[in-house]
C-alpha cells in the first residue's frame, strides 16, 4: 500500500499497521517543525523510511515473526544488525537536521515581546477581515432590500420582466449572495490556518 512522504513522494509500505504509523509521524514532524526548502523534506522521507523499516523489525523481533506468522529464527540476528545500524543512522540524519528535543525547545523559546507582536498583527489582520465581512454584508443587503422594494412596488408583469419574483430573490441569494460572502471568509480561513499554526 501507498503513503506520501513529507515531500509529496509516493512511498510503499507492506502493512496497515505499517501505514497508520507513517501518517501519524509524518504529521507530527510537519506540525512541530518547519521546513525551509525542498531538500529538508527530502531529508525528512529519509528519516521517515528510517523509522518505519525501524518499527517493522522491531515489530518482527518482538513476535518473532513476520506480519504473516512466518518465523524469523534464521534472520533475527541479522535483523538486530541492520536495526541497530538503521537507528543509528536515522538518529545522526534526525540531529543533523534538528530534529530532537534540543533543537524543538529552543525554537518555542520565542521572546514575549515576538510572541505578542505576532498576536497583535494577526489580531490587526482578524479585524479588517471582519471589516470587510460586514462592508460585503452590508452591500449584499441592501441588494436584498432593492429588490424587496421594486417586488413591493410592481405588478406581477412588471416582476416577471425585472425577475424579482420570490424564488428569483431566493436564486440571487443561494448563488450570488451567499458566494461572495463565502469567499471572502474561505479567504480569510486559509491564511487563519497559517497563522494559528504560527502562534502555536
Amino acid at each position: 500500500m501507498d503513503v506520501v512522504g513529507a515531500s509529496g513522494a509516493i512511498f510503499e509500505v507492506i502493512h496497515e499497521a505499517e501505514r497508520e504509523y507513517w501518517n501519524k509521524a509524518r504529521e507530527k514532524y510537519l506540525d512541530q517543525y518547519k521546513f525551509e526548502n525542498v531538500s529538508d523534506l527530502q531529508d525528512m522521507d529519509r528519516v521517515l523510511v528510517g523509522e518505519i523499516l525501524s518499527f517493522r523489525w522491531g515489530s518482527w523481533l518482538v513476535k518473532e515473526a513476520d506480519y504473516d506468522g512466518r518465523s524469523i529464527e534464521e534472520i533475527e540476528d541479522k535483523l538486530k544488525r541492520q536495526k541497530l545500524d538503521l537507528d543509528k543512522e536515522t538518529r545522526i540524519l534526525k540531529e543533523k537536521m534538528g530534529l530532537n528535543r534540543a533543537h524543538r525547545q529552543d525554537s518555542e523559546q520565542q521572546s514575549t515581546a515576538d510572541y505578542l507582536e505576532s498576536l497583535l498583527r494577526h489580531a490587526e489582520e482578524f479585524g479588517i477581515h471582519r471589516d470587510d465581512q460586514i462592508a460585503k454584508a452590508i452591500d449584499l443587503l441592501h441588494e436584498v432590500f432593492t429588490q424587496v422594494g421594486l417586488y413591493l412596488r410592481t405588478d406581477e408583469e412588471e416582476r416577471a420582466h425585472l425577475k424579482i419574483h420570490p424564488q428569483d430573490i431566493m436564486k440571487w441569494l443561494i448563488e450570488v449572495a451567499k458566494p461572495e460572502f463565502d469567499a471572502i471568509d474561505a479567504a480569510f480561513r486559509k491564511n487563519q490556518r497559517l497563522w494559528i499554526r504560527d502562534l502555536s
